[in-house]
């Protein structure tokens, strides 16, 4: 696929996403995103806490298993973002094989944006397995959406390792990602059960930040929103 159809696909996307968050905060579309009620029942206001099915991160339907599942999309859009998936991809560092999703996009400032996202073994985020940006680098259990259960307020970091090869030697980098919950469930341009938080990307070694960003998403939407701190 040419990178000026994902530019389309992206665009129409968008255009969908808009009528689509109109029909949202109109009558919840059961069909589309499985039954109410699951939804509202995913947030325990008890405890304030809540579990993220990544069914809201992709997005897709969600029957109420509270079990962190890869379901297929053929291709879903995102706040300009394309999903694909799930499939097999080798790590071509550590020869390990991963489900992982294709996630692409294309921007005036970076270009072709091309990403593989893979679930931590444990189950607490979906993060970036590769990333073709500064040359392509590899993941090993990165954190950029979470999933499972998440509390109000809660803050996790996650230390993790990036690989890169220049000039024939292969590269270690260290990462940190911190994710802090800012709305755990609250209603978002008319949309209920969606989720707001803080992701903080930094080098491990130098204590640079890389990234600093806030994410919305929304059931039926996906990634509905975004923008740096």
């Amino acid at each position: 696929m040419t990178r000026r159809l994902l530019l389309l696909f992206a665009v129409l996307g968008g255009i969908f996403a808009c009528a689509f968050t109109s029909a949202i905060a109109a009558e919840w579309p059961t069909e589309k995103l499985g039954p109410k009620q699951v939804w509202d029942e995913a947030t325990d206001h008890a405890t304030q806490s809540r579990f993220i099915p990544m069914q809201l991160i992709l997005p897709d339907v969600w029957q109420g298993i509270r079990r962190i599942d890869m379901p297929i999309v053929e291709r879903a859009y995102a706040e300009g973002t394309v999903w694909t998936g799930p499939h097999e991809w080798r790590n071509p560092y550590t020869g390990q094989m991963l489900m992982v999703y294709d996630r692409s996009r294309t921007t005036r400032r970076e270009g072709f944006v091309e990403q593989r996202m893979a679930i931590r073994t444990d189950g607490s985020a979906i993060g970036r397995a590769y990333d073709s940006r500064s040359g392509g680098q590899v993941c090993d259990q990165e954190a950029k959406f979470p999933l499972g259960v998440w509390k109000q307020d809660e803050v996790r970091t996650f230390e993790y390792v990036c690989l890169a090869t220049h000039s024939g030697r292969v590269l270690e980098r260290g990462r940190i990602a911190r994710i802090t919950i800012e709305e755990l469930d609250y209603e978002y341009n008319g949309i209920p059960h969606s989720l707001r938080f803080a992701w903080h990307y930094s080098d491990r070694d130098s204590g640079e930040v890389l990234d600093h960003r806030t994410y919305i998403f929304a059931p039926g939407l996906g990634l509905a929103s975004q923008f740096r701190r």
